[in-house]
């Protein structure tokens, strides 16, 4: 499982001007809390459990920059993306490991409707799991069996028209793989992918 933590935020913020996290799928909110301290203007957390995005919300209650929205991941984006400032640069911590009601993961759709509401171009996308849609040596190992979708559903092909133009796509085989999408209006430098 990948953790936000394994990224130096601060260059992000500062290089790419990313005023704004979202974050699919946060769990116990260890991306929050790395976030939290931070100079970001919002911090959204999205997650479809009950019981992980309470107490998220709990733990930062009294910080009004974090929103957690219980719900599931594609309404949960719906409604952070009518919150943000389309011209704000963000930071959207992609959890690709989410399985839809059919089993195919829910990543393409996800990017899909980032994109179709807002301007990408100057966004860093960050994705873990990176394992679930291609083979490499990947410090926790490869993808279970169990985990991995279909061959259909096994690749990164929707990628390219939505990104090829705009951002610089990097991948680590740090933890279970993450893939990184920079935006050419700047350089990455240390703490990139």
């Amino acid at each position: 499982m990948g953790v936000l933590s394994d990224f130096d935020l601060r260059h992000l913020i500062t290089d790419f001007g990313c005023r704004v996290l979202v974050e699919t799928g946060s769990g116990g909110g260890q991306g929050v809390d790395a976030a939290a301290p931070l100079d970001f203007q919002q911090i959204f957390a999205i997650e479809p459990q009950h019981k992980l995005a309470l107490a998220v919300a709990l733990r930062h209650a009294a910080n009004h920059k974090v929103t957690v929205i219980h719900a599931k991941i594609a309404a949960g984006l719906k409604e952070a993306l009518a919150e943000i400032d389309p011209t704000a640069a963000a930071i959207f911590w992609m959890d690709a490991h989410q399985p839809g009601a059919d089993g195919r993961p829910q990543l393409e759709a996800q990017l899909r409707l980032i994109a179709a509401h807002r301007d990408i171009s100057h966004d860093v996308i960050l994705i873990d799991y990176l394992r679930l849609y291609e083979d490499a040596a990947y410090d926790e190992g490869p993808c279970p069996e169990g985990q991995k979708p279909s061959d259909e559903y096994r690749h990164l092909h929707f990628l390219a028209p939505l990104l090829q133009d705009t951002h610089d796509i990097e991948r680590s085989r740090r933890r279970t793989g993450y893939l990184c999408a920079y935006p050419r209006t700047a350089a990455p430098g240390p703490g990139a992918c």
